[in-house]
C-alpha cells in the first residue's frame, strides 16, 4: 500500500513523516462489508437491516475529505475508492439518499451535499464501476430536491430556497445558510459536469 508513491531527496524524518501521513490516510473510511465461504461480497445494511450482496463503507464525513482525501483515493488507490463508490450506491438503494456522514448509517454532522463532490470526481476520472454510474447520478439529482426526514444534514435542508432562490435566506430558521448555499452551488457545479460527462443537458 505504501509502494505506490516512491520519494527521493529527503532526510529520513522527512521520509518517516510523508509514509506516515500516507498510511494515516488509508484508515478511512472502514470496510464494511465481508466474503463469505463462497467468495461473494454481502454487506450488513444499517440503512434496512437487512444482509444484501456488494460493498458497503462507513466513518467518514464528506465535507472535508472531498477537498483531499477522496481526489488523493482517486489518483494512488483508485481500486478502493471504485469500491466506495458501488457501496454508495448500495447506500442509495437501501435508504433513498447518499450519506453525507456515514458511521454507520447517516449522521447528523455538518453541512453541504458533499456526497455529490466525492461521487462526481470519481465519475469523471473514470474510476466509479460502470454499472454504479446511472445509479449514483439519480442519486445526486434526487438529493438535490430533498432532505432526510429525521436527519437534516443528508439530502439538502432548505433545497426549496435553494432550488427557487439560489440561495438560503437568512430569516427562515436555517442556520448555517451561506455555507450551505456555498457548498450547494459547488456540488451543482460538480454534478453539471458529469451530466455534461454523459451527455445529459436539460
Amino acid at each position: 500500500m505504501l509502494g505506490r508513491i516512491e520519494v527521493e531527496g529527503g532526510t529520513t524524518d522527512q521520509y518517516r513523516t510523508f509514509y506516515s501521513c500516507l498510511y494515516r490516510s488509508t484508515l478511512f473510511p472502514r470496510k464494511f462489508y465481508e466474503i463469505d465461504k463462497n467468495g461473494n461480497i454481502l454487506h450488513y445494511s444499517p440503512y434496512n437491516g437487512e444482509v444484501l450482496p456488494g460493498y458497503m463503507y462507513t466513518d467518514t464525513g464528506f465535507w472535508d475529505t472531498f477537498r483531499s482525501l477522496f481526489p488523493l483515493l482517486n489518483l494512488v488507490y483508485p481500486s478502493v475508492n471504485a469500491e466506495i463508490q458501488a457501496g454508495l450506491a448500495n447506500a442509495y438503494r437501501e435508504s433513498g439518499f447518499l450519506p453525507e456522514w456515514a458511521s454507520p448509517g447517516h449522521r447528523g454532522c455538518m453541512v453541504g451535499n458533499n456526497s455529490a463532490s466525492v461521487v462526481s470526481d470519481a465519475i469523471l476520472k473514470g474510476v466509479t464501476p460502470e454499472e454504479d454510474i446511472a445509479t449514483l447520478y439519480e442519486a445526486m439529482l434526487a438529493g438535490r430536491r430533498k432532505v432526510h426526514p429525521t436527519v437534516s444534514s443528508t439530502g439538502r435542508l432548505g433545497h426549496e430556497y435553494y432550488n427557487t432562490l439560489g440561495y438560503i435566506p437568512y430569516d427562515v430558521g436555517i442556520n448555517e445558510n451561506v455555507a450551505r448555499t456555498l457548498e450547494y452551488a459547488y456540488d451543482d457545479w460538480c454534478i453539471a459536469q458529469v451530466a455534461k460527462k454523459l451527455g445529459k443537458t436539460n
